[in-house]
């Protein structure tokens, strides 16, 4: 028993003594902490700086990043909204005529349709409508520079062979 006894009393004590720390932890303040934070957020800067070849030029921001209006992205986007006003005479109960219609729209800075009209034969009408709805939600990337028209024609004839594009079909058809 006397053994037992002394087995518990030497392994409590080296769990006691045995996980202790050897050096001294005391609690910090509040403008310790932040001291310490601030020393090495001076230091991530300091490597920063030294990694960057020590240049103080700011970044470019977002409106220097801007470019020019995009002709190469603004025929993708504006072909991808093609592809669905064409299928416009289909969705819609009435009778549309057949055929091509010039669709004009101006975009804003901001890459978004401001303002878009479309042919005297398809205005007010529901054809007319849907493609109008088709092509106003075509968004570009953001340019500088004055509002950019595009005039674009759609083929409403149903065709297989679709003939839509830029108006005069002046890019890669």
């Amino acid at each position: 028993m006397m053994r037992a006894a002394l087995g518990v009393l030497v392994t409590s004590s080296l769990l006691v003594f045995g996980c202790g720390v050897d050096e001294h932890q005391e609690v910090k303040s509040a403008d310790q902490w932040l001291a310490e934070q601030d020393q090495e957020g001076a230091k991530q800067l300091a490597e920063q700086k030294r990694r960057k070849g020590n240049s103080d030029e700011p970044e470019q921001t977002e409106d220097e990043k801007m470019r020019e209006w995009d002709d190469k992205q603004a025929d993708l986007e504006l072909r991808r909204a093609t592809r669905s006003a064409e299928t416009c005479p289909e969705s819609v109960t009435e009778k549309a005529p057949k055929g091509m219609a010039s669709v004009t729209l101006v975009f804003a800075n901001d890459g978004r349709v401001k303002d878009s009209k479309i042919d005297d034969v398809y205005a007010e009408k529901p054809v007319g409508t849907c493609v109008l709805r088709a092509m106003s939600n075509v968004i570009v990337p953001a340019y500088k520079g004055a509002e950019h028209t595009v005039e674009w024609e759609v083929d409403l004839t149903g065709a297989k062979q679709k003939k839509s594009g830029p108006k005069g079909g002046q890019k890669g058809e």
